[in-house]
This record gives C-alpha cells, sequence and structure tokens, in this order.
C-alpha cells in the first residue's frame, strides 16, 4: 500500500462524536415548530435578506426527498417481496446494498448504494444511468457518478430518502463493501450540518442547517451554498458549498421536460442548461448556477449556434458551445427577464468547480463591504501552525496530492515538512507516512531510502501505532532497510497482536497466523531470542 492509498485510508479522529451529535440534534430539531426561513433576517447581501430564496416553497411542511416514489403496482410489489424473502438472512436496508428505484410515474429505474441508516432516513449514492428493467447484477463500469454519455442522467454522491419510500418501493440487486470514496458526500453532509449546530454558531444558522438536512428545503440549502461560497457566517469551503448547490440540482429531476420552453418560474431550475435566441436569429446555451430572489444567475457560453440546438445529452451542448476556448460569462438576470426571452430547457447538470468560483467572484462584488471568514484549509492551516498533530496531518494530506476545490497546488516538501512536525509531535501516523514516503519515493522531492524508512518506522511502531508495527515486522522478516532477522519480527508480530493499537481483529489475527509459521520455521535458540527482543520492547512502551 502506497502512502497516498494509506492517507485516503486516514479517518477523522472525531468523526464518530460529530455524527452523534448531529444524530441527537435531528431529534431535537424535529420536534420543534418550522419556521419560514424568511424571518431570518440576519442573512444578508447588501442589506437584502437572502433567506427568502423561493417562495413557491412552503417551509411549514417537509417536502418529500426527490427520490420519493409514488407508491408501488402489485407487480414491483411481488419483485420486491421476492427479493426481501431471498435475502432474508440480510439486514434491511443492507449498508453496501445495490438497491433499484424507479423514477417517478412509472418511469425508468435507477441505482442506488446504501452508504448509511438512521431513523427516518436512508442514505444513499444515486448512479448514473437508466435501466427499462431491474437489472439482475451489475458491474464496477455500470456504477459510475459521472454524466452518462448516453441519456444525459448523473450521480450523486449523497441523497437522503425518507426511510419509508425506501422500504416500499427499493429492488434488492447486489451488496458490495463499502469503500473511503462512498463516504464523500455523506461527510460532507455530516461536518456541514455540524458547522451550523457547533455552538459558536448563531440561532439562524442552526436553524438553516435543519432545514436543509432533515427538510431537504431549496431556500436554506441555497442559503448553506452561498456561505459556505462567500466565507461569510461559515469557512470558505468551495467543497461543501457545491454540495449543497448540487443537492438543489437532484430536487429539479423531472420538474420540466427535455425541449419544454420555460413558462414559469418555478422551471428555471439550478444546475438547468437552457437555449435561446438572440435578436439575430443565433441561439445561445446558457446553464442557471442558482436561481433565488435575487435572480436566475446564468453563465452563458461565449459561442453561438446559427439553428436551435437539437435535443442532446446537455454535457456535450456546452463543451460544443463553449468550443472556441473562451470563458463563460456570469449575468443575472430577474426571473421576469429570463421568462421573456423565452428558454428552452435542455437538460440538468450538476454544478462544476469552475462554474462555482465564477459564480464566487460574482458574489464578492455584492459583497465588497463584507468582512469574509478564512477558508477551511485556512482555519486547518492555523490549527497546524499552533502545534495540532492531526492538523498538521491534514495539512500534510492536502500538500500530498492537491485540492482544486480548495484551490491547493500539490508539494511534496510542504507535505514532508508537516508530517515530519507531527511526527516530531509524537504522532504514529504521520511518522509512519513518513515511512512509507521514503521507502516508495516521491519523483524529484523525496528519493527512496530504505534505511531512513525504517528508522522512521520503528519510531511509529515504538509510539503504538498497529500498522506501522505489522510493517516493521515484515521489514525485518525480508530485511528491508535493515539486517535480516526472523527473530525480531516474531516479536513485533507479538507486540502488533497484545496491544491496543488500532488494529481491527482480523487484522491481529492475520499477524498471529503469520507468527506461528515463523514460529514453527525458527530453530531453540531463536525462539529464546524472540522472547527476549519481546519482553525488551514491551518495557519500551
Amino acid at each position: 500500500m502506497s502512502f497516498f492509498d494509506f492517507l485516503k485510508k486516514l479517518a477523522d479522529s472525531d468523526r464518530h462524536d460529530r455524527r452523534k451529535q448531529l444524530e441527537a440534534a435531528s431529534f431535537r430539531h424535529e420536534g420543534e415548530e418550522a419556521e419560514s426561513c424568511a424571518a431570518l433576517d440576519s442573512i444578508r447581501i447588501k442589506d437584502e435578506p437572502l433567506s427568502a430564496l423561493a417562495p413557491e416553497f412552503n417551509l411549514s411542511s417537509q417536502p418529500e426527498a426527490e427520490t420519493a416514489l409514488p407508491e408501488m403496482n402489485p407487480q414491483h410489489q411481488r419483485a420486491v417481496e421476492h427479493r426481501l424473502v431471498a435475502e432474508s438472512s440480510t439486514p434491511y436496508p443492507l449498508p453496501g446494498g445495490i438497491y433499484a428505484m424507479q423514477e417517478r410515474n412509472g418511469g425508468l429505474y435507477r441505482i442506488v448504494k446504501v452508504v448509511h441508516a438512521e431513523d427516518g432516513f436512508v442514505h444513499v449514492l444515486r448512479y448514473a444511468g437508466r435501466f427499462l428493467q431491474v437489472p439482475e447484477r451489475l458491474s464496477e463500469q455500470e456504477l459510475t457518478l459521472e454524466v452518462d454519455a448516453i441519456d444525459g442522467s448523473f450521480g450523486a454522491e449523497h441523497l437522503p430518502i425518507p426511510a419509508q419510500s425506501f422500504a416500499a418501493n427499493s429492488i434488492f440487486i447486489q451488496d458490495r463493501p463499502l469503500t473511503d470514496s462512498d463516504f464523500r458526500g455523506w461527510q460532507l453532509y455530516v461536518d456541514s450540518v455540524y458547522d451550523c449546530l457547533s455552538d459558536n454558531s448563531p440561532a439562524w444558522l442552526r436553524k438553516v442547517g435543519s432545514y436543509a438536512a432533515w427538510r431537504d428545503d431549496p431556500n436554506a440549502m441555497a442559503v448553506l451554498a452561498d456561505r459556505y461560497l462567500l466565507g461569510v457566517d461559515l469557512p470558505r469551503d468551495s467543497k461543501k458549498s457545491r454540495y449543497w448547490l448540487n443537492r438543489i440540482v437532484q430536487r429539479g429531476i423531472s420538474i420540466i421536460q427535455l425541449g419544454e420552453q420555460v413558462r414559469e418560474e418555478y422551471q428555471i431550475l439550478t444546475g438547468g442548461v437552457y437555449s435561446y435566441a438572440e435578436e439575430d436569429g443565433s441561439w445561445v446555451v446558457c446553464k442557471a448556477v442558482l436561481k433565488d430572489r435575487h435572480g436566475v444567475q446564468l453563465l452563458i457560453c461565449p459561442t453561438h449556434f446559427e439553428h436551435m440546438p437539437k435535443k442532446t445529452n446537455p454535457a456535450r451542448l456546452l463543451a460544443h458551445a463553449a468550443q472556441s476556448g473562451q470563458e463563460c460569462v456570469h449575468a443575472s438576470l430577474t426571473a421576469d427577464d429570463f421568462l421573456n426571452r423565452p428558454a428552452l430547457f435542455m437538460g440538468l447538470l450538476p454544478i462544476t468547480l469552475e462554474e462555482l468560483h465564477c459564480y464566487r467572484k460574482h458574489l464578492r462584488a455584492l459583497c465588497s463591504e463584507t468582512t469574509f471568514q478564512p477558508s477551511t484549509f485556512e482555519v486547518l492551516l492555523q490549527r497546524a501552525e499552533a502545534n495540532e498533530a492531526e492538523a498538521q496531518l491534514e495539512v500534510a494530506q492536502m500538500y500530498l496530492t492537491g485540492d482544486p476545490e480548495w484551490e491547493i497546488e500539490q508539494s511534496i516538501p510542504e507535505a514532508v515538512r508537516w508530517l515530519t512536525e507531527a511526527a516530531n509531535l509524537g504522532h504514529g501516523p504521520a511518522a509512519y507516512a513518513l515511512s512509507m514516503i521514503c521507502r516508495d519515493g516521491a519523483g524529484d522531492a523525496v528519493a527512496q531510502d530504505a534505511p531512513l524508512s525504517f528508522e522512521w518506522l520503528l519510531y511509529a511502531a515504538q509510539l503504538n501505532y498497529g500498522l506501522a508495527q505489522l510493517e516493521a515486522a515484515e521489514c525485518c522478516l525480508q530485511g528491508q532497510g535493515c539486517p535480516q532477522d526472523a527473530a525480531l519480527a516474531h516479536a513485533w508480530l507479538s507486540v502488533a497482536v497484545s496491544h491496543d493499537n488500532g488494529l481491527s481483529e482480523e487484522q491481529k489475527q492475520r499477524a498471529k497466523t503469520q507468527r506461528q509459521d515463523i514460529d514453527a520455521a525458527l530453530p531453540a535458540a531463536q525462539k529464546a531470542k524472540a522472547r527476549d527482543y519481546f519482553r525488551h520492547l514491551q518495557d519500551s512502551f
């Protein structure tokens, strides 16, 4: 496993606590009387309320999530019952389970994967692509979140579906292991709502977070998207801003048909791709980044069509319109101006990082006198500079791979510097990461150095980091960066299985099996040496 793979698997140490707080808050908020976001007059841009973003939505009732489906017909219900009987030994809903859910009004089937289940909601990934019938099995290639090249559908990194709707309408297909990437959208959801529930957050922000998370309200989601994008009231965070914008995009599915003329304001959708005719007869393609009470925020492609674009994949349409290489232009129109064009609906697409940054420039211009908060990365960097080892490890991870959403360029030297800072504070995972970097090398920045790698590995192992103890045993067994010594490998395996060091039971069982194999091959003198090594290592903890 490379050091990049290792760092991707590191979990946030307080994630469990955050989830517990979030769950407790959800029960508390569900018992409160819902109030309109229009009353939250503290949310302002240039002294204008930003909260009442879509008057057609009523916050006094909790809308059903966009994936909620009509009651299934008897044939589909029998299919559900058949699958449930066949999988009766499997908990329902099954984390990691792949399910088919039919689109509204008897439409095609979409595929989802369960990430997390709690009282009231099932949190899923929804994949791109549509199926005429429920597939029996699915390959990895068919489970993608990207825009489908055929029908223009796209996936969602996270969608909360009411548990009752999910139980009534889902058809189990197969189960697959959950990966770290499966939790990306769920973690953004948990962390962003946790930000709103922080003791430092004002009351209105807590309320908005409640609406966005548990009532799935577009008003509140738009507020969070803008607040994160600007860095007002919340740390600037493009990832969380894009997450909430794309949650609004998901709610727009099936509201208007492809090729239909936009006649009502509710048909102007966040993420909607539209075309309209100019006075010279040419056709313009544009995309709505957000529709709120301040207007329709558009990105207009610089290239025009001579004739009306035919119905096509909206991603291809935008790519063709922007083929000149010029940047899209931001425009802010009133809903009435947009409706008077008139425009044709060409499809929905998720909001991209480039579109988000273009929109941010426009918003910042409206807030020229506003004091902006630092970005999430800048806050993390401040914690790292204050000698917080966990923050130093996170900063190092950002620099190792780079992060376009936080506008961080890859810098291996900076990553090594912060890993060294954390390791010197006694942080085992950081020392282990340094060992992996020295073992594998990192281009021109870090040369391969097996002896130095083993030194960092021993340091991490002595800090009682389980993965380092297993790797130290392997190095001693193979003679990588150190003299070959099966007795010392035996001792490190004994340490690994006898300490509370973060290893799973499965990992410890494999270590015990490997130790037994080594023990069977060792002569009596080497076994005695292994016991001496083990006592010496035990004394060093």
